[in-house]
């Protein structure tokens, strides 16, 4: 197969050169890149600046016997400072959206604009790393958990990580935490096997509260730029005309750089287990494929929705039947064995798993979940919620199954996959945190065009924009009965109210071509 060139090599010169048009063009473009760069930085800086001064106003809380105080509470102020991050983030994705359109217009094909643009990114996470997590405790949840398991011996599955405060031998464990922010109120942990031992490997390794932080945050943010370049790759594989365009609207995305580099949420490492497995699916290496959904599974549950799509498609590609069966198989046994030797320290039975399922209770809100639950407690009010979770379940497993069965090429498996994770987070999820946008922007990165390309826009900003509400509860400004509808409403809601239009309106438009679609 002849090996594909861009626009500007197949306008080069005799001697290598490219035409001093293309040149110019070339210069000009890098300079944008720079002038988005330096001004997307600073922007960076004052909203991380605004989160700090949210976190701080009206911060009150004692924690093992120790004041945690931050400044009195200041209505004015706290307006001023809310208007600040909300324009911060918005002139951030006013900026993301200007380079990818740079990018879809190929004026960053050359070289120099190029690496610019893919380096941008990557100095925005490691200034950002060194940062603390204002808008969220988890990092600092898993920093506990670390150290429950290891220095204390309590089960983190067993215990709350909130116990931590109220026990003589891990006050001054609560009292560093609380020094970071943290406050005593998550429960057990809801996370896999894989992801208990990495918090408990990042504890043995550095002994401190701020070390296993920075060392959880390093390796989040080092998972996150894995995605990238898996992005990269499998785009190169299926769509080698939008690679560059798809790893720039995962890698300059402002949700991701603040939650994974910012905030170290552990989403990034199941992100890169779920990619890990979809570039062995659409290679045709079904065992390969299947121990990265396992070791996504053993991070965080959600990357098992994908199977279906990925088993229908792996049937449709094989090579034979006995050989694809063999070779599953062969990759459950071996996941199971891995998931059973991990879990074998904290195993208790059923209840290893009751946060996973309280999680997942839904609530009333207005949402389709919430709403189908309103409905489910006039009829069964007793038993309502158990209802809505079969109902919701079904309905993703439909789902996923007809996507599935619909996809008859890569690219069009990996439009399956990232309307499956759209529709588990809009329609499905009993409620939503800013985070839980990465993983449908990951896959919507895979194809860059048509709907995905504005729907991953408002997604990402919607949810980056109720990012500070968690403080706002934590400091007294509001509840979460007051707080739950509107942040529900923006991130939810209002995605879904535009999906509809958008659909309809890039229906109506030609059909893109294709990239190829084998491998």
């Amino acid at each position: 197969m002849p090996e594909r060139r861009s626009a500007a090599e197949s306008r080069r010169m005799p001697g290598g050169e490219l035409p001093y048009g293309d040149l110019i063009g070339g210069r000009r473009a890098a300079s944008w890149v720079v002038l988005i760069g330096l001004s997307s930085g600073a922007l960076y800086l004052v909203g991380y600046a605004a989160g700090w001064a949210i976190f701080r106003n009206g911060q009150r809380a004692e924690v093992a016997g120790a004041a945690v105080r931050g400044t009195p509470p200041d209505a004015p102020r706290l307006a001023l400072e809310l208007g600040v991050y909300f324009a911060a983030t918005a002139l951030l994705f006013a900026l993301y959206w200007w380079i990818l359109v740079l990018c879809r217009r190929g004026l960053l094909r050359d070289g120099r604009a190029r690496t610019l643009a893919l380096g941008f990114p990557v100095l925005f996470n490691v200034g950002l790393l060194f940062g603390r997590p204002y808008q969220s405790i988890d990092a600092l949840t898993y920093v506990a958990h670390g150290f429950m398991s290891t220095a204390h011996g309590l089960n983190p599955y067993a215990r709350a990580a909130a116990e931590i405060a109220y026990r003589g031998d891990t006050t001054e464990l609560a009292r560093q935490l609380a020094s970071f922010g943290w406050l005593p109120v998550h429960g057990p942990s809801p996370y896999g096997a894989l992801w208990t031992w990495i918090e408990a490997l990042a504890a043995s390794l550095t002994g401190s509260v701020p070390g296993a932080l920075l060392l959880t945050k390093s390796l989040v943010v080092l998972a996150s730029l894995g995605c990238a370049g898996l992005i990269w790759t499998i785009l190169g594989r299926v769509r080698p005309e939008d690679q560059l365009l798809g790893t720039l609207v995962y890698l300059w995305n402002p949700l991701i750089v603040f939650e994974f580099a910012a905030e170290g949420h552990n989403d990034a490492v199941m992100v890169l287990c779920v990619l890990v497995s979809l570039l062995f699916t659409v290679t045709a290496r079904p065992a390969l494929s299947v121990m990265g959904v396992v070791l996504g599974v053993l991070v965080k549950y959600l990357p098992i929705v994908f199977s279906p799509a990925q088993a229908v498609y792996l049937w449709r590609t094989r090579r034979g039947a006995p050989r694809l069966a063999l070779s599953v198989s062969l990759a459950l046994f071996l996941g199971l064995l891995l998931a059973a030797a991990l879990y074998w320290p904290f195993w208790i039975g059923a209840g290893t798993f009751d946060a996973v399922r309280q999680q997942g209770l839904p609530f009333l809100a207005p949402t389709p979940s919430g709403s189908l639950y309103w409905l489910a407690l006039q009829v069964y009010p007793d038993g309502a919620a158990a209802v809505t979770l079969r109902l919701l379940g079904l309905s993703l497993v439909v789902f996923a199954v007809v996507a599935g069965w619909r996809a008859r090429s890569a690219p069009e498996l990996l439009r399956a996959c990232a309307w499956i994770s759209v529709f588990y987070l809009l329609v499905v999820s009993a409620g939503t945190w800013p985070w839980y946008a990465a993983l449908p922007l990951a896959l919507m990165a895979l194809s860059p065009r048509g709907v995905f390309l504005p729907l991953a826009l408002i997604v990402t900003l919607t949810s980056r924009l109720v990012g500070p509400f968690s403080n706002l509860v934590n400091n007294g400004f509001a509840g979460w009965d007051a707080l739950m509808p509107v942040a529900t409403t923006v991130s939810v809601t209002v995605p879904l109210a535009a999906l509809l239009p958008l659909y309809v309106l890039y229906r109506r438009r030609p059909v893109e071509k294709e990239g190829p679609g084998g491998v």
